[in-house]
C-alpha cells in the first residue's frame, strides 16, 4: 500500500515532468523548424504526456543537430559565413582526418560525433571515459603553426573566464593534440527562428551583455561576436569561440586577421575608426540584436567590398522599418551601430540599462496583468525577471524590492533560502557594497526555482 509521502513523491515527480515538458514546449516553439514539419509533429503528439518526457527530450535534442546541420549546408558559400584570413591558408591534415574525431584522444573519450565546425576547429560530442560525463571537445582544423598560435592564444584568454553566459572550459592541453573539453550547449543562436518577439530578444541579448561585462572587467575583448558563436543551454545564453579575443591591454596587432564580415565592426575594416576593442563587441552585439528582431542584417551585401562598404559608409536602418514592435529599441540599435566609436556606447554596462529600461516596463505590465487575473504562476515569474535583471545593473533597492514581494509567491522549499537572500541585500544596501558575481549567480539559481515551483 503507498504511503502518504509515496503519493506526495509521485505528484511531485509527475509536476516536475509537466514542468519540463511546457520548457520544451517552448524551446521547440523558438527553433527555426522550416522543413522538419513531419519531426515537429510527432514531437507535438506526445509532448502533453508525462511519460513522454525522455522520448520528448530526445526528439528535441536530435531535431536542433538536424537544424544545425541544415544551416550549416545552407550557408556554405554566402558571404555572412566567409572568413577573411589574412595568412597564407592552412595546410589541411590528410583527407577525412578533419572530419574524424582524433584518434590520440580516444583513450579519454567516447561515444563520439560531429557537431560543427567553424575558421579554424571542430567541435564534437563526446563522453569522457572517466566519469561518463557529456562534453563537447573542440580540435583544430589542421596542424598548421598560424592555427596552433590562434589555439594557445585562445587557451590564454578562454581559461581565465568563469560565468555562466560564457561556454565553461574544464580541461584543455596541447597534448597529444591541442584540444578544448567544454560544456556541451543545446543549440545556438543562428538556429532560432526570426524574428522574435522584441522582449524575448532584448532578454536575450542583455544577457549576452552580462557574459561580455565580466570579459571586459577581465581586460578581454571578443572581437568576434556573432549568432554562431552565442550557444543555447536550458535557453541560457553562452559566448563561445574566443579564438580572435584580446588582452586589451597588450598590442593591437593580432597573429591571424579573420572575422565574419556581415559583423564586423568599421573598425575591422579600417584603422581611421580606432582600434579593435570592447566597443567592437559593443557594435557586434547590436547587429545580432538587429537580426533577431528583424530577421534580416543591418548592412548586407552579395560580397566582401559591397558590405564593407555598407559597414564604413552607411547608416543602420531602425529596426522598427521592419519590425514595427521594434520601435521601443530603435535607439539602442542605432547606438550600437554607431561607426564613428565616440558615438557608440562606450561600456556594456551602458546598454544593460537601456536594456533595463526596456525590460522593467514590460516585466511591470506583465506582472501587473498575472496579478489583476490572478495568475500567480506567471506573477513569480515576472517578479523573478525583475530581481535578477535588476540587480544585474546594480539597482539593488529595487532588487530587493521585488525578491521582497516573491516572499508570497515561494513555497516552503525555497522560502528560507528567499529570506537569506533578502538579507542580503538588505546588508548591502545598508553597507553600499558592490553586487557581485557570487550573488547574481545565487538569485538566479533561486529565482529559477521559485519560477518552475509556483
Amino acid at each position: 500500500m503507498s504511503t502518504i509521502g509515496d503519493i506526495e513523491k509521485l505528484t511531485g515527480d509527475y509536476e516536475k515532468r509537466i514542468q519540463k515538458l511546457k520548457q520544451l514546449k517552448s524551446e521547440l516553439a523558438i527553433l527555426n523548424t522550416a522543413g522538419f514539419e513531419d519531426e515537429v509533429s510527432d514531437i507535438r503528439k506526445r509532448i502533453k504526456d508525462p511519460k513522454s518526457l525522455e522520448k520528448v527530450e530526445e526528439d528535441i535534442k536530435n531535431l536542433k543537430i538536424k537544424i544545425m546541420e541544415k544551416t550549416e549546408r545552407e550557408d556554405v558559400g554566402e558571404p555572412r559565413e566567409e572568413k577573411i584570413v589574412r595568412e597564407e591558408p592552412p595546410r589541411a591534415y590528410p583527407p577525412g582526418f578533419s572530419s574524424r574525431f582524433p584518434y590520440e584522444l580516444t583513450p579519454y573519450y567516447g561515444n563520439t560525433g560531429l557537431i560543427g565546425k567553424g575558421g579554424f576547429a571542430r567541435v564534437f560530442r563526446a563522453n569522457r571515459k572517466k566519469d561518463n560525463g557529456e562534453v563537447a571537445v573542440k580540435v583544430p582544423l589542421s596542424m598548421d603553426q598560424t592555427i596552433g598560435k590562434s589555439f594557445i592564444k585562445e587557451m590564454e584568454n578562454w581559461t581565465k573566464l568563469r560565468h555562466p553566459n560564457i561556454v565553461e572550459i574544464f580541461d584543455y592541453n596541447i597534448m597529444p593534440v591541442p584540444y578544448f573539453e567544454m560544456e556541451l550547449c543545446d543549440s545556438c543562436l543562428d538556429i532560432l527562428a526570426k524574428p522574435m518577439d522584441v522582449e524575448k530578444a532584448a532578454k536575450l541579448v542583455f544577457n549576452i551583455a552580462e557574459g561580455l561585462k565580466y570579459a571586459h572587467s577581465k581586460k578581454i575583448a571578443h572581437r568576434d561576436i556573432k549568432p554562431q558563436n552565442v550557444l543555447l543551454k536550458d535557453g541560457i545564453p553562452k559566448i563561445s569561440d574566443w579564438g580572435l579575443s584580446k588582452l586589451t591591454a597588450e598590442s593591437r596587432t593580432s597573429t591571424i586577421t579573420a572575422f565574419s564580415p556581415v559583423y564586423a565592426a568599421p573598425e575591422q575594416f579600417s584603422k581611421r575608426f580606432g582600434s579593435k576593442d570592447e566597443q567592437t563587441d559593443i557594435w557586434q552585439l547590436g547587429v545580432i540584436f538587429y537580426e533577431l528582431v528583424t530577421g534580416k542584417l543591418p548592412f548586407p551585401g552579395d560580397d566582401f567590398g559591397e558590405i564593407s562598404y555598407g559597414i564604413t559608409n552607411e547608416d543602420c536602418p531602425n529596426p522598427s522599418d521592419s519590425n514595427k514592435e521594434a520601435e521601443k529599441i530603435d535607439h539602442i540599435v542605432k547606438k550600437c551601430l554607431q561607426r564613428e566609436k565616440n558615438n557608440r556606447y562606450k561600456t556594456i554596462g551602458e546598454i544593460q540599462k537601456d536594456l533595463a529600461n526596456v525590460l522593467n516596463i514590460e516585466y511591470k505590465n506583465m506582472l501587473k496583468e498575472s496579478q489583476d487575473i490572478k495568475n500567480f504562476s506567471k506573477s513569480a515569474y515576472f517578479c523573478g525577471e525583475l530581481v535578477t535583471v535588476n540587480l544585474k545593473i546594480g539597482e539593488v533597492k529595487d532588487a530587493y524590492k521585488y525578491a521582497s514581494d516573491m516572499l508570497s509567491y515561494a513555497n516552503d522549499e525555497v522560502k528560507d533560502e528567499l529570506e537569506n537572500f533578502c538579507k542580503q541585500l538588505e546588508e548591502i544596501i545598508a553597507n553600499k557594497l558592490e553586487v557581485n558575481e557570487q550573488l547574481i549567480e545565487k538569485a538566479d539559481i533561486i529565482m529559477h526555482k521559485l519560477k518552475i515551483g509556483a
